[in-house]
């Protein structure tokens, strides 16, 4: 069974535009790419939540933090997981420090996650500074970087 992959935020979404290629055999995708997304116009029941993850289907949750979009949007999955007994990972995008509000934010949603998820793993913007690469560069290595934390996930649920 595949593993279901729910990205929040337009960061997410344009992380896997650039290496969902490789995933398509091992991963079903719901983008929630807007707090006005269809996915939140309808109405979670127990049975639409579970007809999305199916009993025994590894759940990975990639978001971009620091915006609202992806901030309300885990914290709204957070609460349907837990209410549902969804056990879930997730990959957290952290902002860069010179973002102070947004990362604080950010930061603080990454503790939550840390009580409530199977497994949290972060990627830090910041530790894309101190590598002197151009933007392009950075967002490759990003990108590389997410999906080695992708492929950690995936693995762990084959």
């Amino acid at each position: 069974m595949k593993s279901l992959l729910i990205t929040a935020g337009t960061g997410a979404n344009n992380i896997i535009l650039n290496i969902g290629d490789e995933y398509e055999d091992r991963l079903d995708y719901i983008l929630i790419d807007e707090l006005e997304s269809d996915v939140w116009k309808v109405e979670f029941s127990a049975e639409r939540m579970l007809g999305i993850a199916f009993p025994g289907q590894a759940v990975i949750l990639l978001a971009t933090l620091g915006g609202k979009t992806g901030n309300r949007s885990v914290e709204r999955l957070t609460k349907l997981f837990k209410y549902f007994k969804i056990p879930f990972s997730a990959i957290l995008i952290v902002p860069f420090k010179f973002e102070e509000d947004r990362r604080n934010v950010a930061l603080s949603i990454v503790d939550k996650m840390k009580e409530v998820a199977t497994s949290v793993h972060v990627f830090d913007n910041e530790t894309l500074t101190p590598l002197n690469l151009t933007m392009k560069e950075s967002m490759q290595y990003a990108d590389r970087e997410i999906s080695y934390l992708l492929d950690n996930s995936v693995n762990k649920n084959i």
